[in-house]
C-alpha cells in the first residue's frame, strides 16, 4: 500500500516536472457529490445552529498560505463545557486528493446528531464522552483540487509559497501536512520543494498541523481516526524494533475498527495493517507525543471514487468511527489524583512501568479534574504517580478487568507536610464533607456533611473567580451528620452553567469542594 502510493507520486511529479503541465481530467461530474469548501463550513455552522446543546464550533487554526480557518466540533450533552469525560478524536483531509475522508466526517457528525434521543447507545456516548471532529484540515488545498479541476490530479498537499514568488506553483510549492509532524519528522517525506511530499521547512511549520497539534494537546484524545484513502486499511504503529509498548492494545483496537468497516468489493472488511513510524506522521506523533491512540483509516480502493460511490463509502464507515466511542469506555484505568491536604486535583505524571518507554512523552493527569485515563488489556499492573513536591506513590498489583474502567482515587502527600497535619486537614478540624451529588447537577444537588462539635454553620456558593454568588445557609447546628439540599431555582441571580465552589464553614474550619452545573 504505502508503495503504490509512492510509486503514484513520483508518475506524477515526473509529469509535472518534465512538461510543467498535466492534461486535464473532466472530474466535475465526480465533484457533484463531494463537498466543497464553503459547503462544508455551512454544513458546521447548520449543524451548530440546528443542535445548539449538542455542538460547539472550534476555529482550531488557520491555513498556511490563504488562512482559511480550521473548524472543529465538539460533540456532547454540554459542549460549552469541559467535562469529567474522556475525549475521542476524529479527522480528515490531510491530503487535498481524499475527500471522501472528509466525507465520513460529516456523516459521522450527522449520524450521531440525529440520532441523539432516538438511539440510547448514541445517547449515552455523547452524554458521557466529548467527541471532536475535524472535517477538513487542508482547506486550501481541498479548493485547489476543485477549482482546477484535477489539473494536477494527484495533488495532496497545502498551497505554501515555498519558492517565494508571490505565486502559486504546483512543480515547487506545497507541503505535505502528514509529513510535518514533530516526530522523527527529519528522517521522513522529503526535502524538496517539488515533492508531493515534501515535509515542510521544519517540523510544524504548517498552521494545519499546528491545529490538530492544539487541539489534541489541549483534549487529550484516548483514541484518534484520522481518514486518508486509499488501500482499505487500518494503519496502527510501529512496525520498528523495538515494538511500541502498548503494541498489543494497539493491535487489538486496530482489528476491532477494520473489523467493522466493510469492503467496498462486497466481500470481507477492512484489514489491520503496521507501519513505521519514520515520517512525522500525525498517527506516530499522536501516540508518542500526545498520548493518543491515532490510526490512519485508509478509506475505498482509489483516491477519488466516483462521487455517489465515494459517499456510499464514507457512510459505511460509521460502525468503525463508533467502535472507538465503545472502547473508549472499556478496559483500562481511571485515575483521580488530588493533593492530601486540599483535596485539589493535582497534575501528576503517571506511568505503568510494564509498558512504558522513555521515547513516549510522559502521560499526565489533568488540571481541572485531576483525571487521568489509560486503556489497557486486562491484566495486573504496577502505577508510579509523582508530581513536584509531592511524595511519589507506587501501586502495585492493581488488577485491570475486562470490559469496564478500573477506577482509583490517590491522594499524593505533599513533602512538607506531616501525616498529622493531612489526617487533620482531611477532616476539616471540626468538619467533614462527606460527599455531593449528583455532580455534575443540573436543578438541585444534595450535600451531605459531618460536624463534630456544636458550631454555626455557613454554606456559601462561589464561581470561579471565588466572587460569592449566595448565602445558601446560616444557622447554628449540633454535632453529627447532616444533609443539605439545594434547587437552582431558589438562586438569587440566574446561574448559568459551569463549574461553582460550595464552601462548608464553622466558627474554626472551612472546606471548599469543586462541583459542575449542566445545561
Amino acid at each position: 500500500m504505502i508503495k503504490y502510493r509512492t510509486k503514484w507520486a513520483l508518475i506524477c511529479l515526473f509529469g509535472i516536472l518534465m512538461s510543467g503541465t498535466i492534461e486535464a481530467q473532466d472530474f466535475s461530474d465526480r465533484y457533484a457529490f463531494y463537498h466543497s469548501k464553503d459547503e462544508v463550513y455551512e454544513m458546521l455552522q447548520g449543524f451548530a445552529q440546528a443542535y445548539p446543546d449538542l455542538v460547539y464550533t472550534d476555529t482550531i487554526g488557520f491555513s498556511q498560505e490563504n488562512k482559511y480557518p480550521i473548524i472543529a466540533l465538539r460533540i456532547s450533552d454540554n459542549p460549552g463545557i469541559d467535562e469529567d469525560e474522556p475525549c475521542v478524536m476524529y479527522d480528515g483531509l490531510h491530503h487535498a486528493r481524499e475527500p471522501i475522508s472528509m466525507e465520513v466526517c460529516l456523516n459521522l457528525i450527522e449520524h450521531l446528531l440525529t440520532g441523539y434521543d432516538v438511539d440510547d447507545q448514541i445517547t449515552q456516548w455523547i452524554n458521557e464522552t466529548e467527541i471532536w471532529i475535524i472535517p477538513m484540515i487542508n482547506p486550501e488545498g481541498w479548493e485547489y483540487v476543485v477549482n482546477a479541476n484535477l489539473v494536477y490530479p494527484y495533488w495532496r498537499k497545502n498551497l505554501r509559497d515555498n519558492n517565494g514568488n508571490g505565486q502559486f506553483d504546483p512543480t515547487s510549492d506545497g507541503v505535505d501536512i502528514n509529513r510535518n509532524y514533530d516526530f522523527n519528522w527529519i528522517q521522513g517525506g522529503s526535502g524538496n520543494f517539488g515533492s508531493l511530499t515534501y515535509r515542510g521547512p521544519e517540523a510544524f511549520s504548517e498552521g494545519e498541523a499546528q491545529a490538530k497539534r492544539d487541539l489534541a494537546l489541549r483534549e487529550k484524545p484516548l483514541i484518534s481516526l484520522s481518514y486518508h484513502t486509499y488501500g482499505e486499511i487500518v494503519i496502527y504503529s510501529w512496525s520498528d524494533s523495538p515494538e511500541a509498548p502498548d503494541q498489543d492494545l494497539i493491535r487489538s483496537i486496530a482489528s476491532g475498527v477494520a473489523s467493522r468497516i466493510p469492503s467496498s468489493t462486497g466481500y470481507g472488511t477492512y484489514e489491520p495493517t503496521v507501519s513505521n513510524c519514520q515520517n512525522g506522521f500525525s498517527r506516530c506523533w499522536m501516540y508518542a507525543v500526545a498520548g493518543s491512540l491515532e490510526y490512519t483509516v485508509e478509506c475505498a480502493k482509489e483516491f477519488i471514487p466516483d462521487g455517489a460511490a465515494g459517499l456510499e463509502i464514507a457512510q459505511q464507515h460509521i460502525d468503525g468511527a463508533l467502535f472507538v466511542l465503545e472502547r473508549v469506555h472499556g478496559t483500562g484505568l481511571q485515575i483521580y489524583v488530588k493533593d492530601a491536604v486540599s483535596g485539589e486535583p493535582i497534575v501528576a505524571t503517571l506511568k505503568v512501568p510494564e509498558i512504558y518507554m522513555d521515547i513516549l512523552t510522559p502521560r499526565t493527569s489533568d488540571s481541572i479534574f485531576g483525571r487521568f485515563d489509560r486503556l489497557l488489556l486486562p491484566g495486573d499492573y504496577n502505577l508510579e504517580i509523582s508530581s513536584a513536591g509531592y511524595i511519589t506513590q507506587l501501586i502495585t498489583n492493581l488488577q485491570v478487568v475486562e470490559d469496564r474502567k478500573t477506577t482509583v482515587e490517590v491522594w499524593l502527600e505533599p513533602e512538607s507536610v506531616s501525616s498529622k497535619d493531612i489526617l487533620l486537614a482531611s477532616r476539616g478540624g471540626n468538619l467533614l464533607i462527606n460527599k455531593i451529588y449528583p455532580n455534575p447537577f443540573h436543578d438541585e444537588f444534595t450535600m451531605e456533611y459531618t460536624l463534630y462539635e456544636n458550631t454555626p454553620v455557613q454554606i456559601i456558593l462561589s464561581d470561579v473567580t471565588g466572587r460569592q454568588v449566595q448565602y445558601l445557609l446560616n444557622e447554628r447546628q449540633t454535632s453529627g451528620q447532616h444533609q443539605f439540599n439545594w434547587k437552582t431555582r431558589t438562586a438569587v441571580s440566574n446561574l448559568q452553567p459551569g463549574f461553582y465552589f460550595i464552601s462548608v464553614q464553622t466558627k474554626s474550619s472551612r472546606l471548599t469542594k469543586r462541583i459542575l452545573m449542566n445545561r
